[in-house]
């Protein structure tokens, strides 16, 4: 039988729907049976090395040397070569921190675009795979992020940071070459302000935390999908997509910024995993992932930080933009069996067992 469920922090409502239940094979990626060479540079992509030029200067790059990270930028006249990460503005930004000043009242309201917005490349391998990108690699993003993140939090006008990755055509990437990106807002986004209120209301009345009460019930649940030491991931009880998942950490943390170095390798080792059994349970469809990170302005509606990935799989119709109420095929229970089971397979083989 369908059933309607509830987000369990926002009003959001999605109708799971078992009658309209797919495989995973069914949601397969059809492949391209010509024959296409792999590169790991590509000449016309200006996210690879030897391209550095086509992008404005990177603010910071990662280059290794000698076991170790070295800290870098570009100049306007010379680009750093060799790197492993690099962060520059975007080219074509969403924002800009030279908006004109201009307010208009209701019911045309509008407000300036106050913002910056950047790129992260995230490896120099333009045919890398999010879904087999390696655990290393995965630290260098990570830290990279907690440290534009913070950077950007020391500006004025900021007040959030989103951060997020769009992999596939179909998830609005406009390279192929893997990479993310930062935005920043004047104000927090509607979805981040529901999940604060929704906190901040329990922690008030009940002094709980309601994402603490919810890990409680997914720990070990039928929708866990995978355990590590401090994280776990699980497909959220009202999953909009097919296949989604959350990552949150078990401890209640409200900031990002915090997070330790042997967090950010253990939350590696997580997406290393669990990415990797998303690709291999639907033959690495097209996926957005984002972070739901609390403002680190002065304020008491926080949220417990965590990831968030949508796998494009099933389109939105109808009802789902005429509505807001979405339909998904697709049992979480179901999902996290599948992607449970691959994720085991990833975590078995990045330890060598099989």
């Amino acid at each position: 039988m369908p059933e309607l469920r509830k987000d369990y922090f926002t009003n959001r409502l999605v109708l799971i729907s078992p009658e309209r239940i797919k495989r995973p094979t069914e949601f397969r990626v059809a492949k391209n049976t010509k024959s296409t060479p792999i590169l790991s540079i590509s000449p016309d992509c200006p996210f690879c090395p030897g391209n550095e030029d086509k992008t404005p200067p990177a603010e910071l790059v990662l280059v290794g040397r000698e076991n170790s990270l070295l800290k870098l930028a570009d100049s306007e006249s010379e680009r750093v070569t060799g790197w492993t990460v690099r962060y520059f503005p975007n080219k074509f930004p969403a924002v800009s921190p030279d908006s004109e000043t201009r307010y208009n009242d209701p019911p045309l309201q509008s407000e300036p675009a106050f913002g910056y917005h950047h790129v992260m490349i995230v490896t120099p391998k333009h045919d890398a795979s999010y879904f087999s990108l390696p655990t290393e690699q995965w630290v260098d993003i990570l830290a990279t992020v907690q440290d534009r993140v913070r950077w950007l939090y020391s500006k004025k006008t900021v007040s959030y940071v989103s951060v997020f990755i769009n992999s596939g055509t179909d998830a609005g990437a406009s390279f192929a070459h893997p990479h993310l990106q930062t935005l920043t807002l004047t104000r927090l986004p509607p979805l981040i302000q529901e999940e604060a209120e929704t906190m901040h209301r329990d922690m008030t009345e009940l002094s709980t935390c309601s994402m603490c009460k919810v890990l409680s019930i997914e720990m070990n649940g039928p929708r866990q999908i995978l355990q590590t030491d401090n994280f776990v991931a699980f497909a959220p009880w009202a999953s909009t997509h097919a296949y989604e998942f959350w990552i949150f950490p078990k401890r209640h943390e409200t900031s990002f910024l915090k997070v330790s170095q042997k967090e950010i390798e253990d939350l590696a080792r997580m997406l290393r995993a669990t990415l990797g059994g998303l690709g291999a349970t639907l033959s690495s469809p097209a996926f957005n992932l984002a972070f739901h990170i609390s403002s680190e302005k002065k304020t008491t509606k926080q949220i417990h930080w965590h990831l968030e990935v949508y796998p494009q799989v099933v389109k939105w119709a109808g009802l789902e933009k005429g509505s807001g109420v979405y339909v998904n095929p697709v049992p979480p229970e179901e999902a996290a069996k599948a992607l449970g089971a691959s994720s085991r397979r990833e975590i078995a083989q990045m330890i060598g067992i099989i």
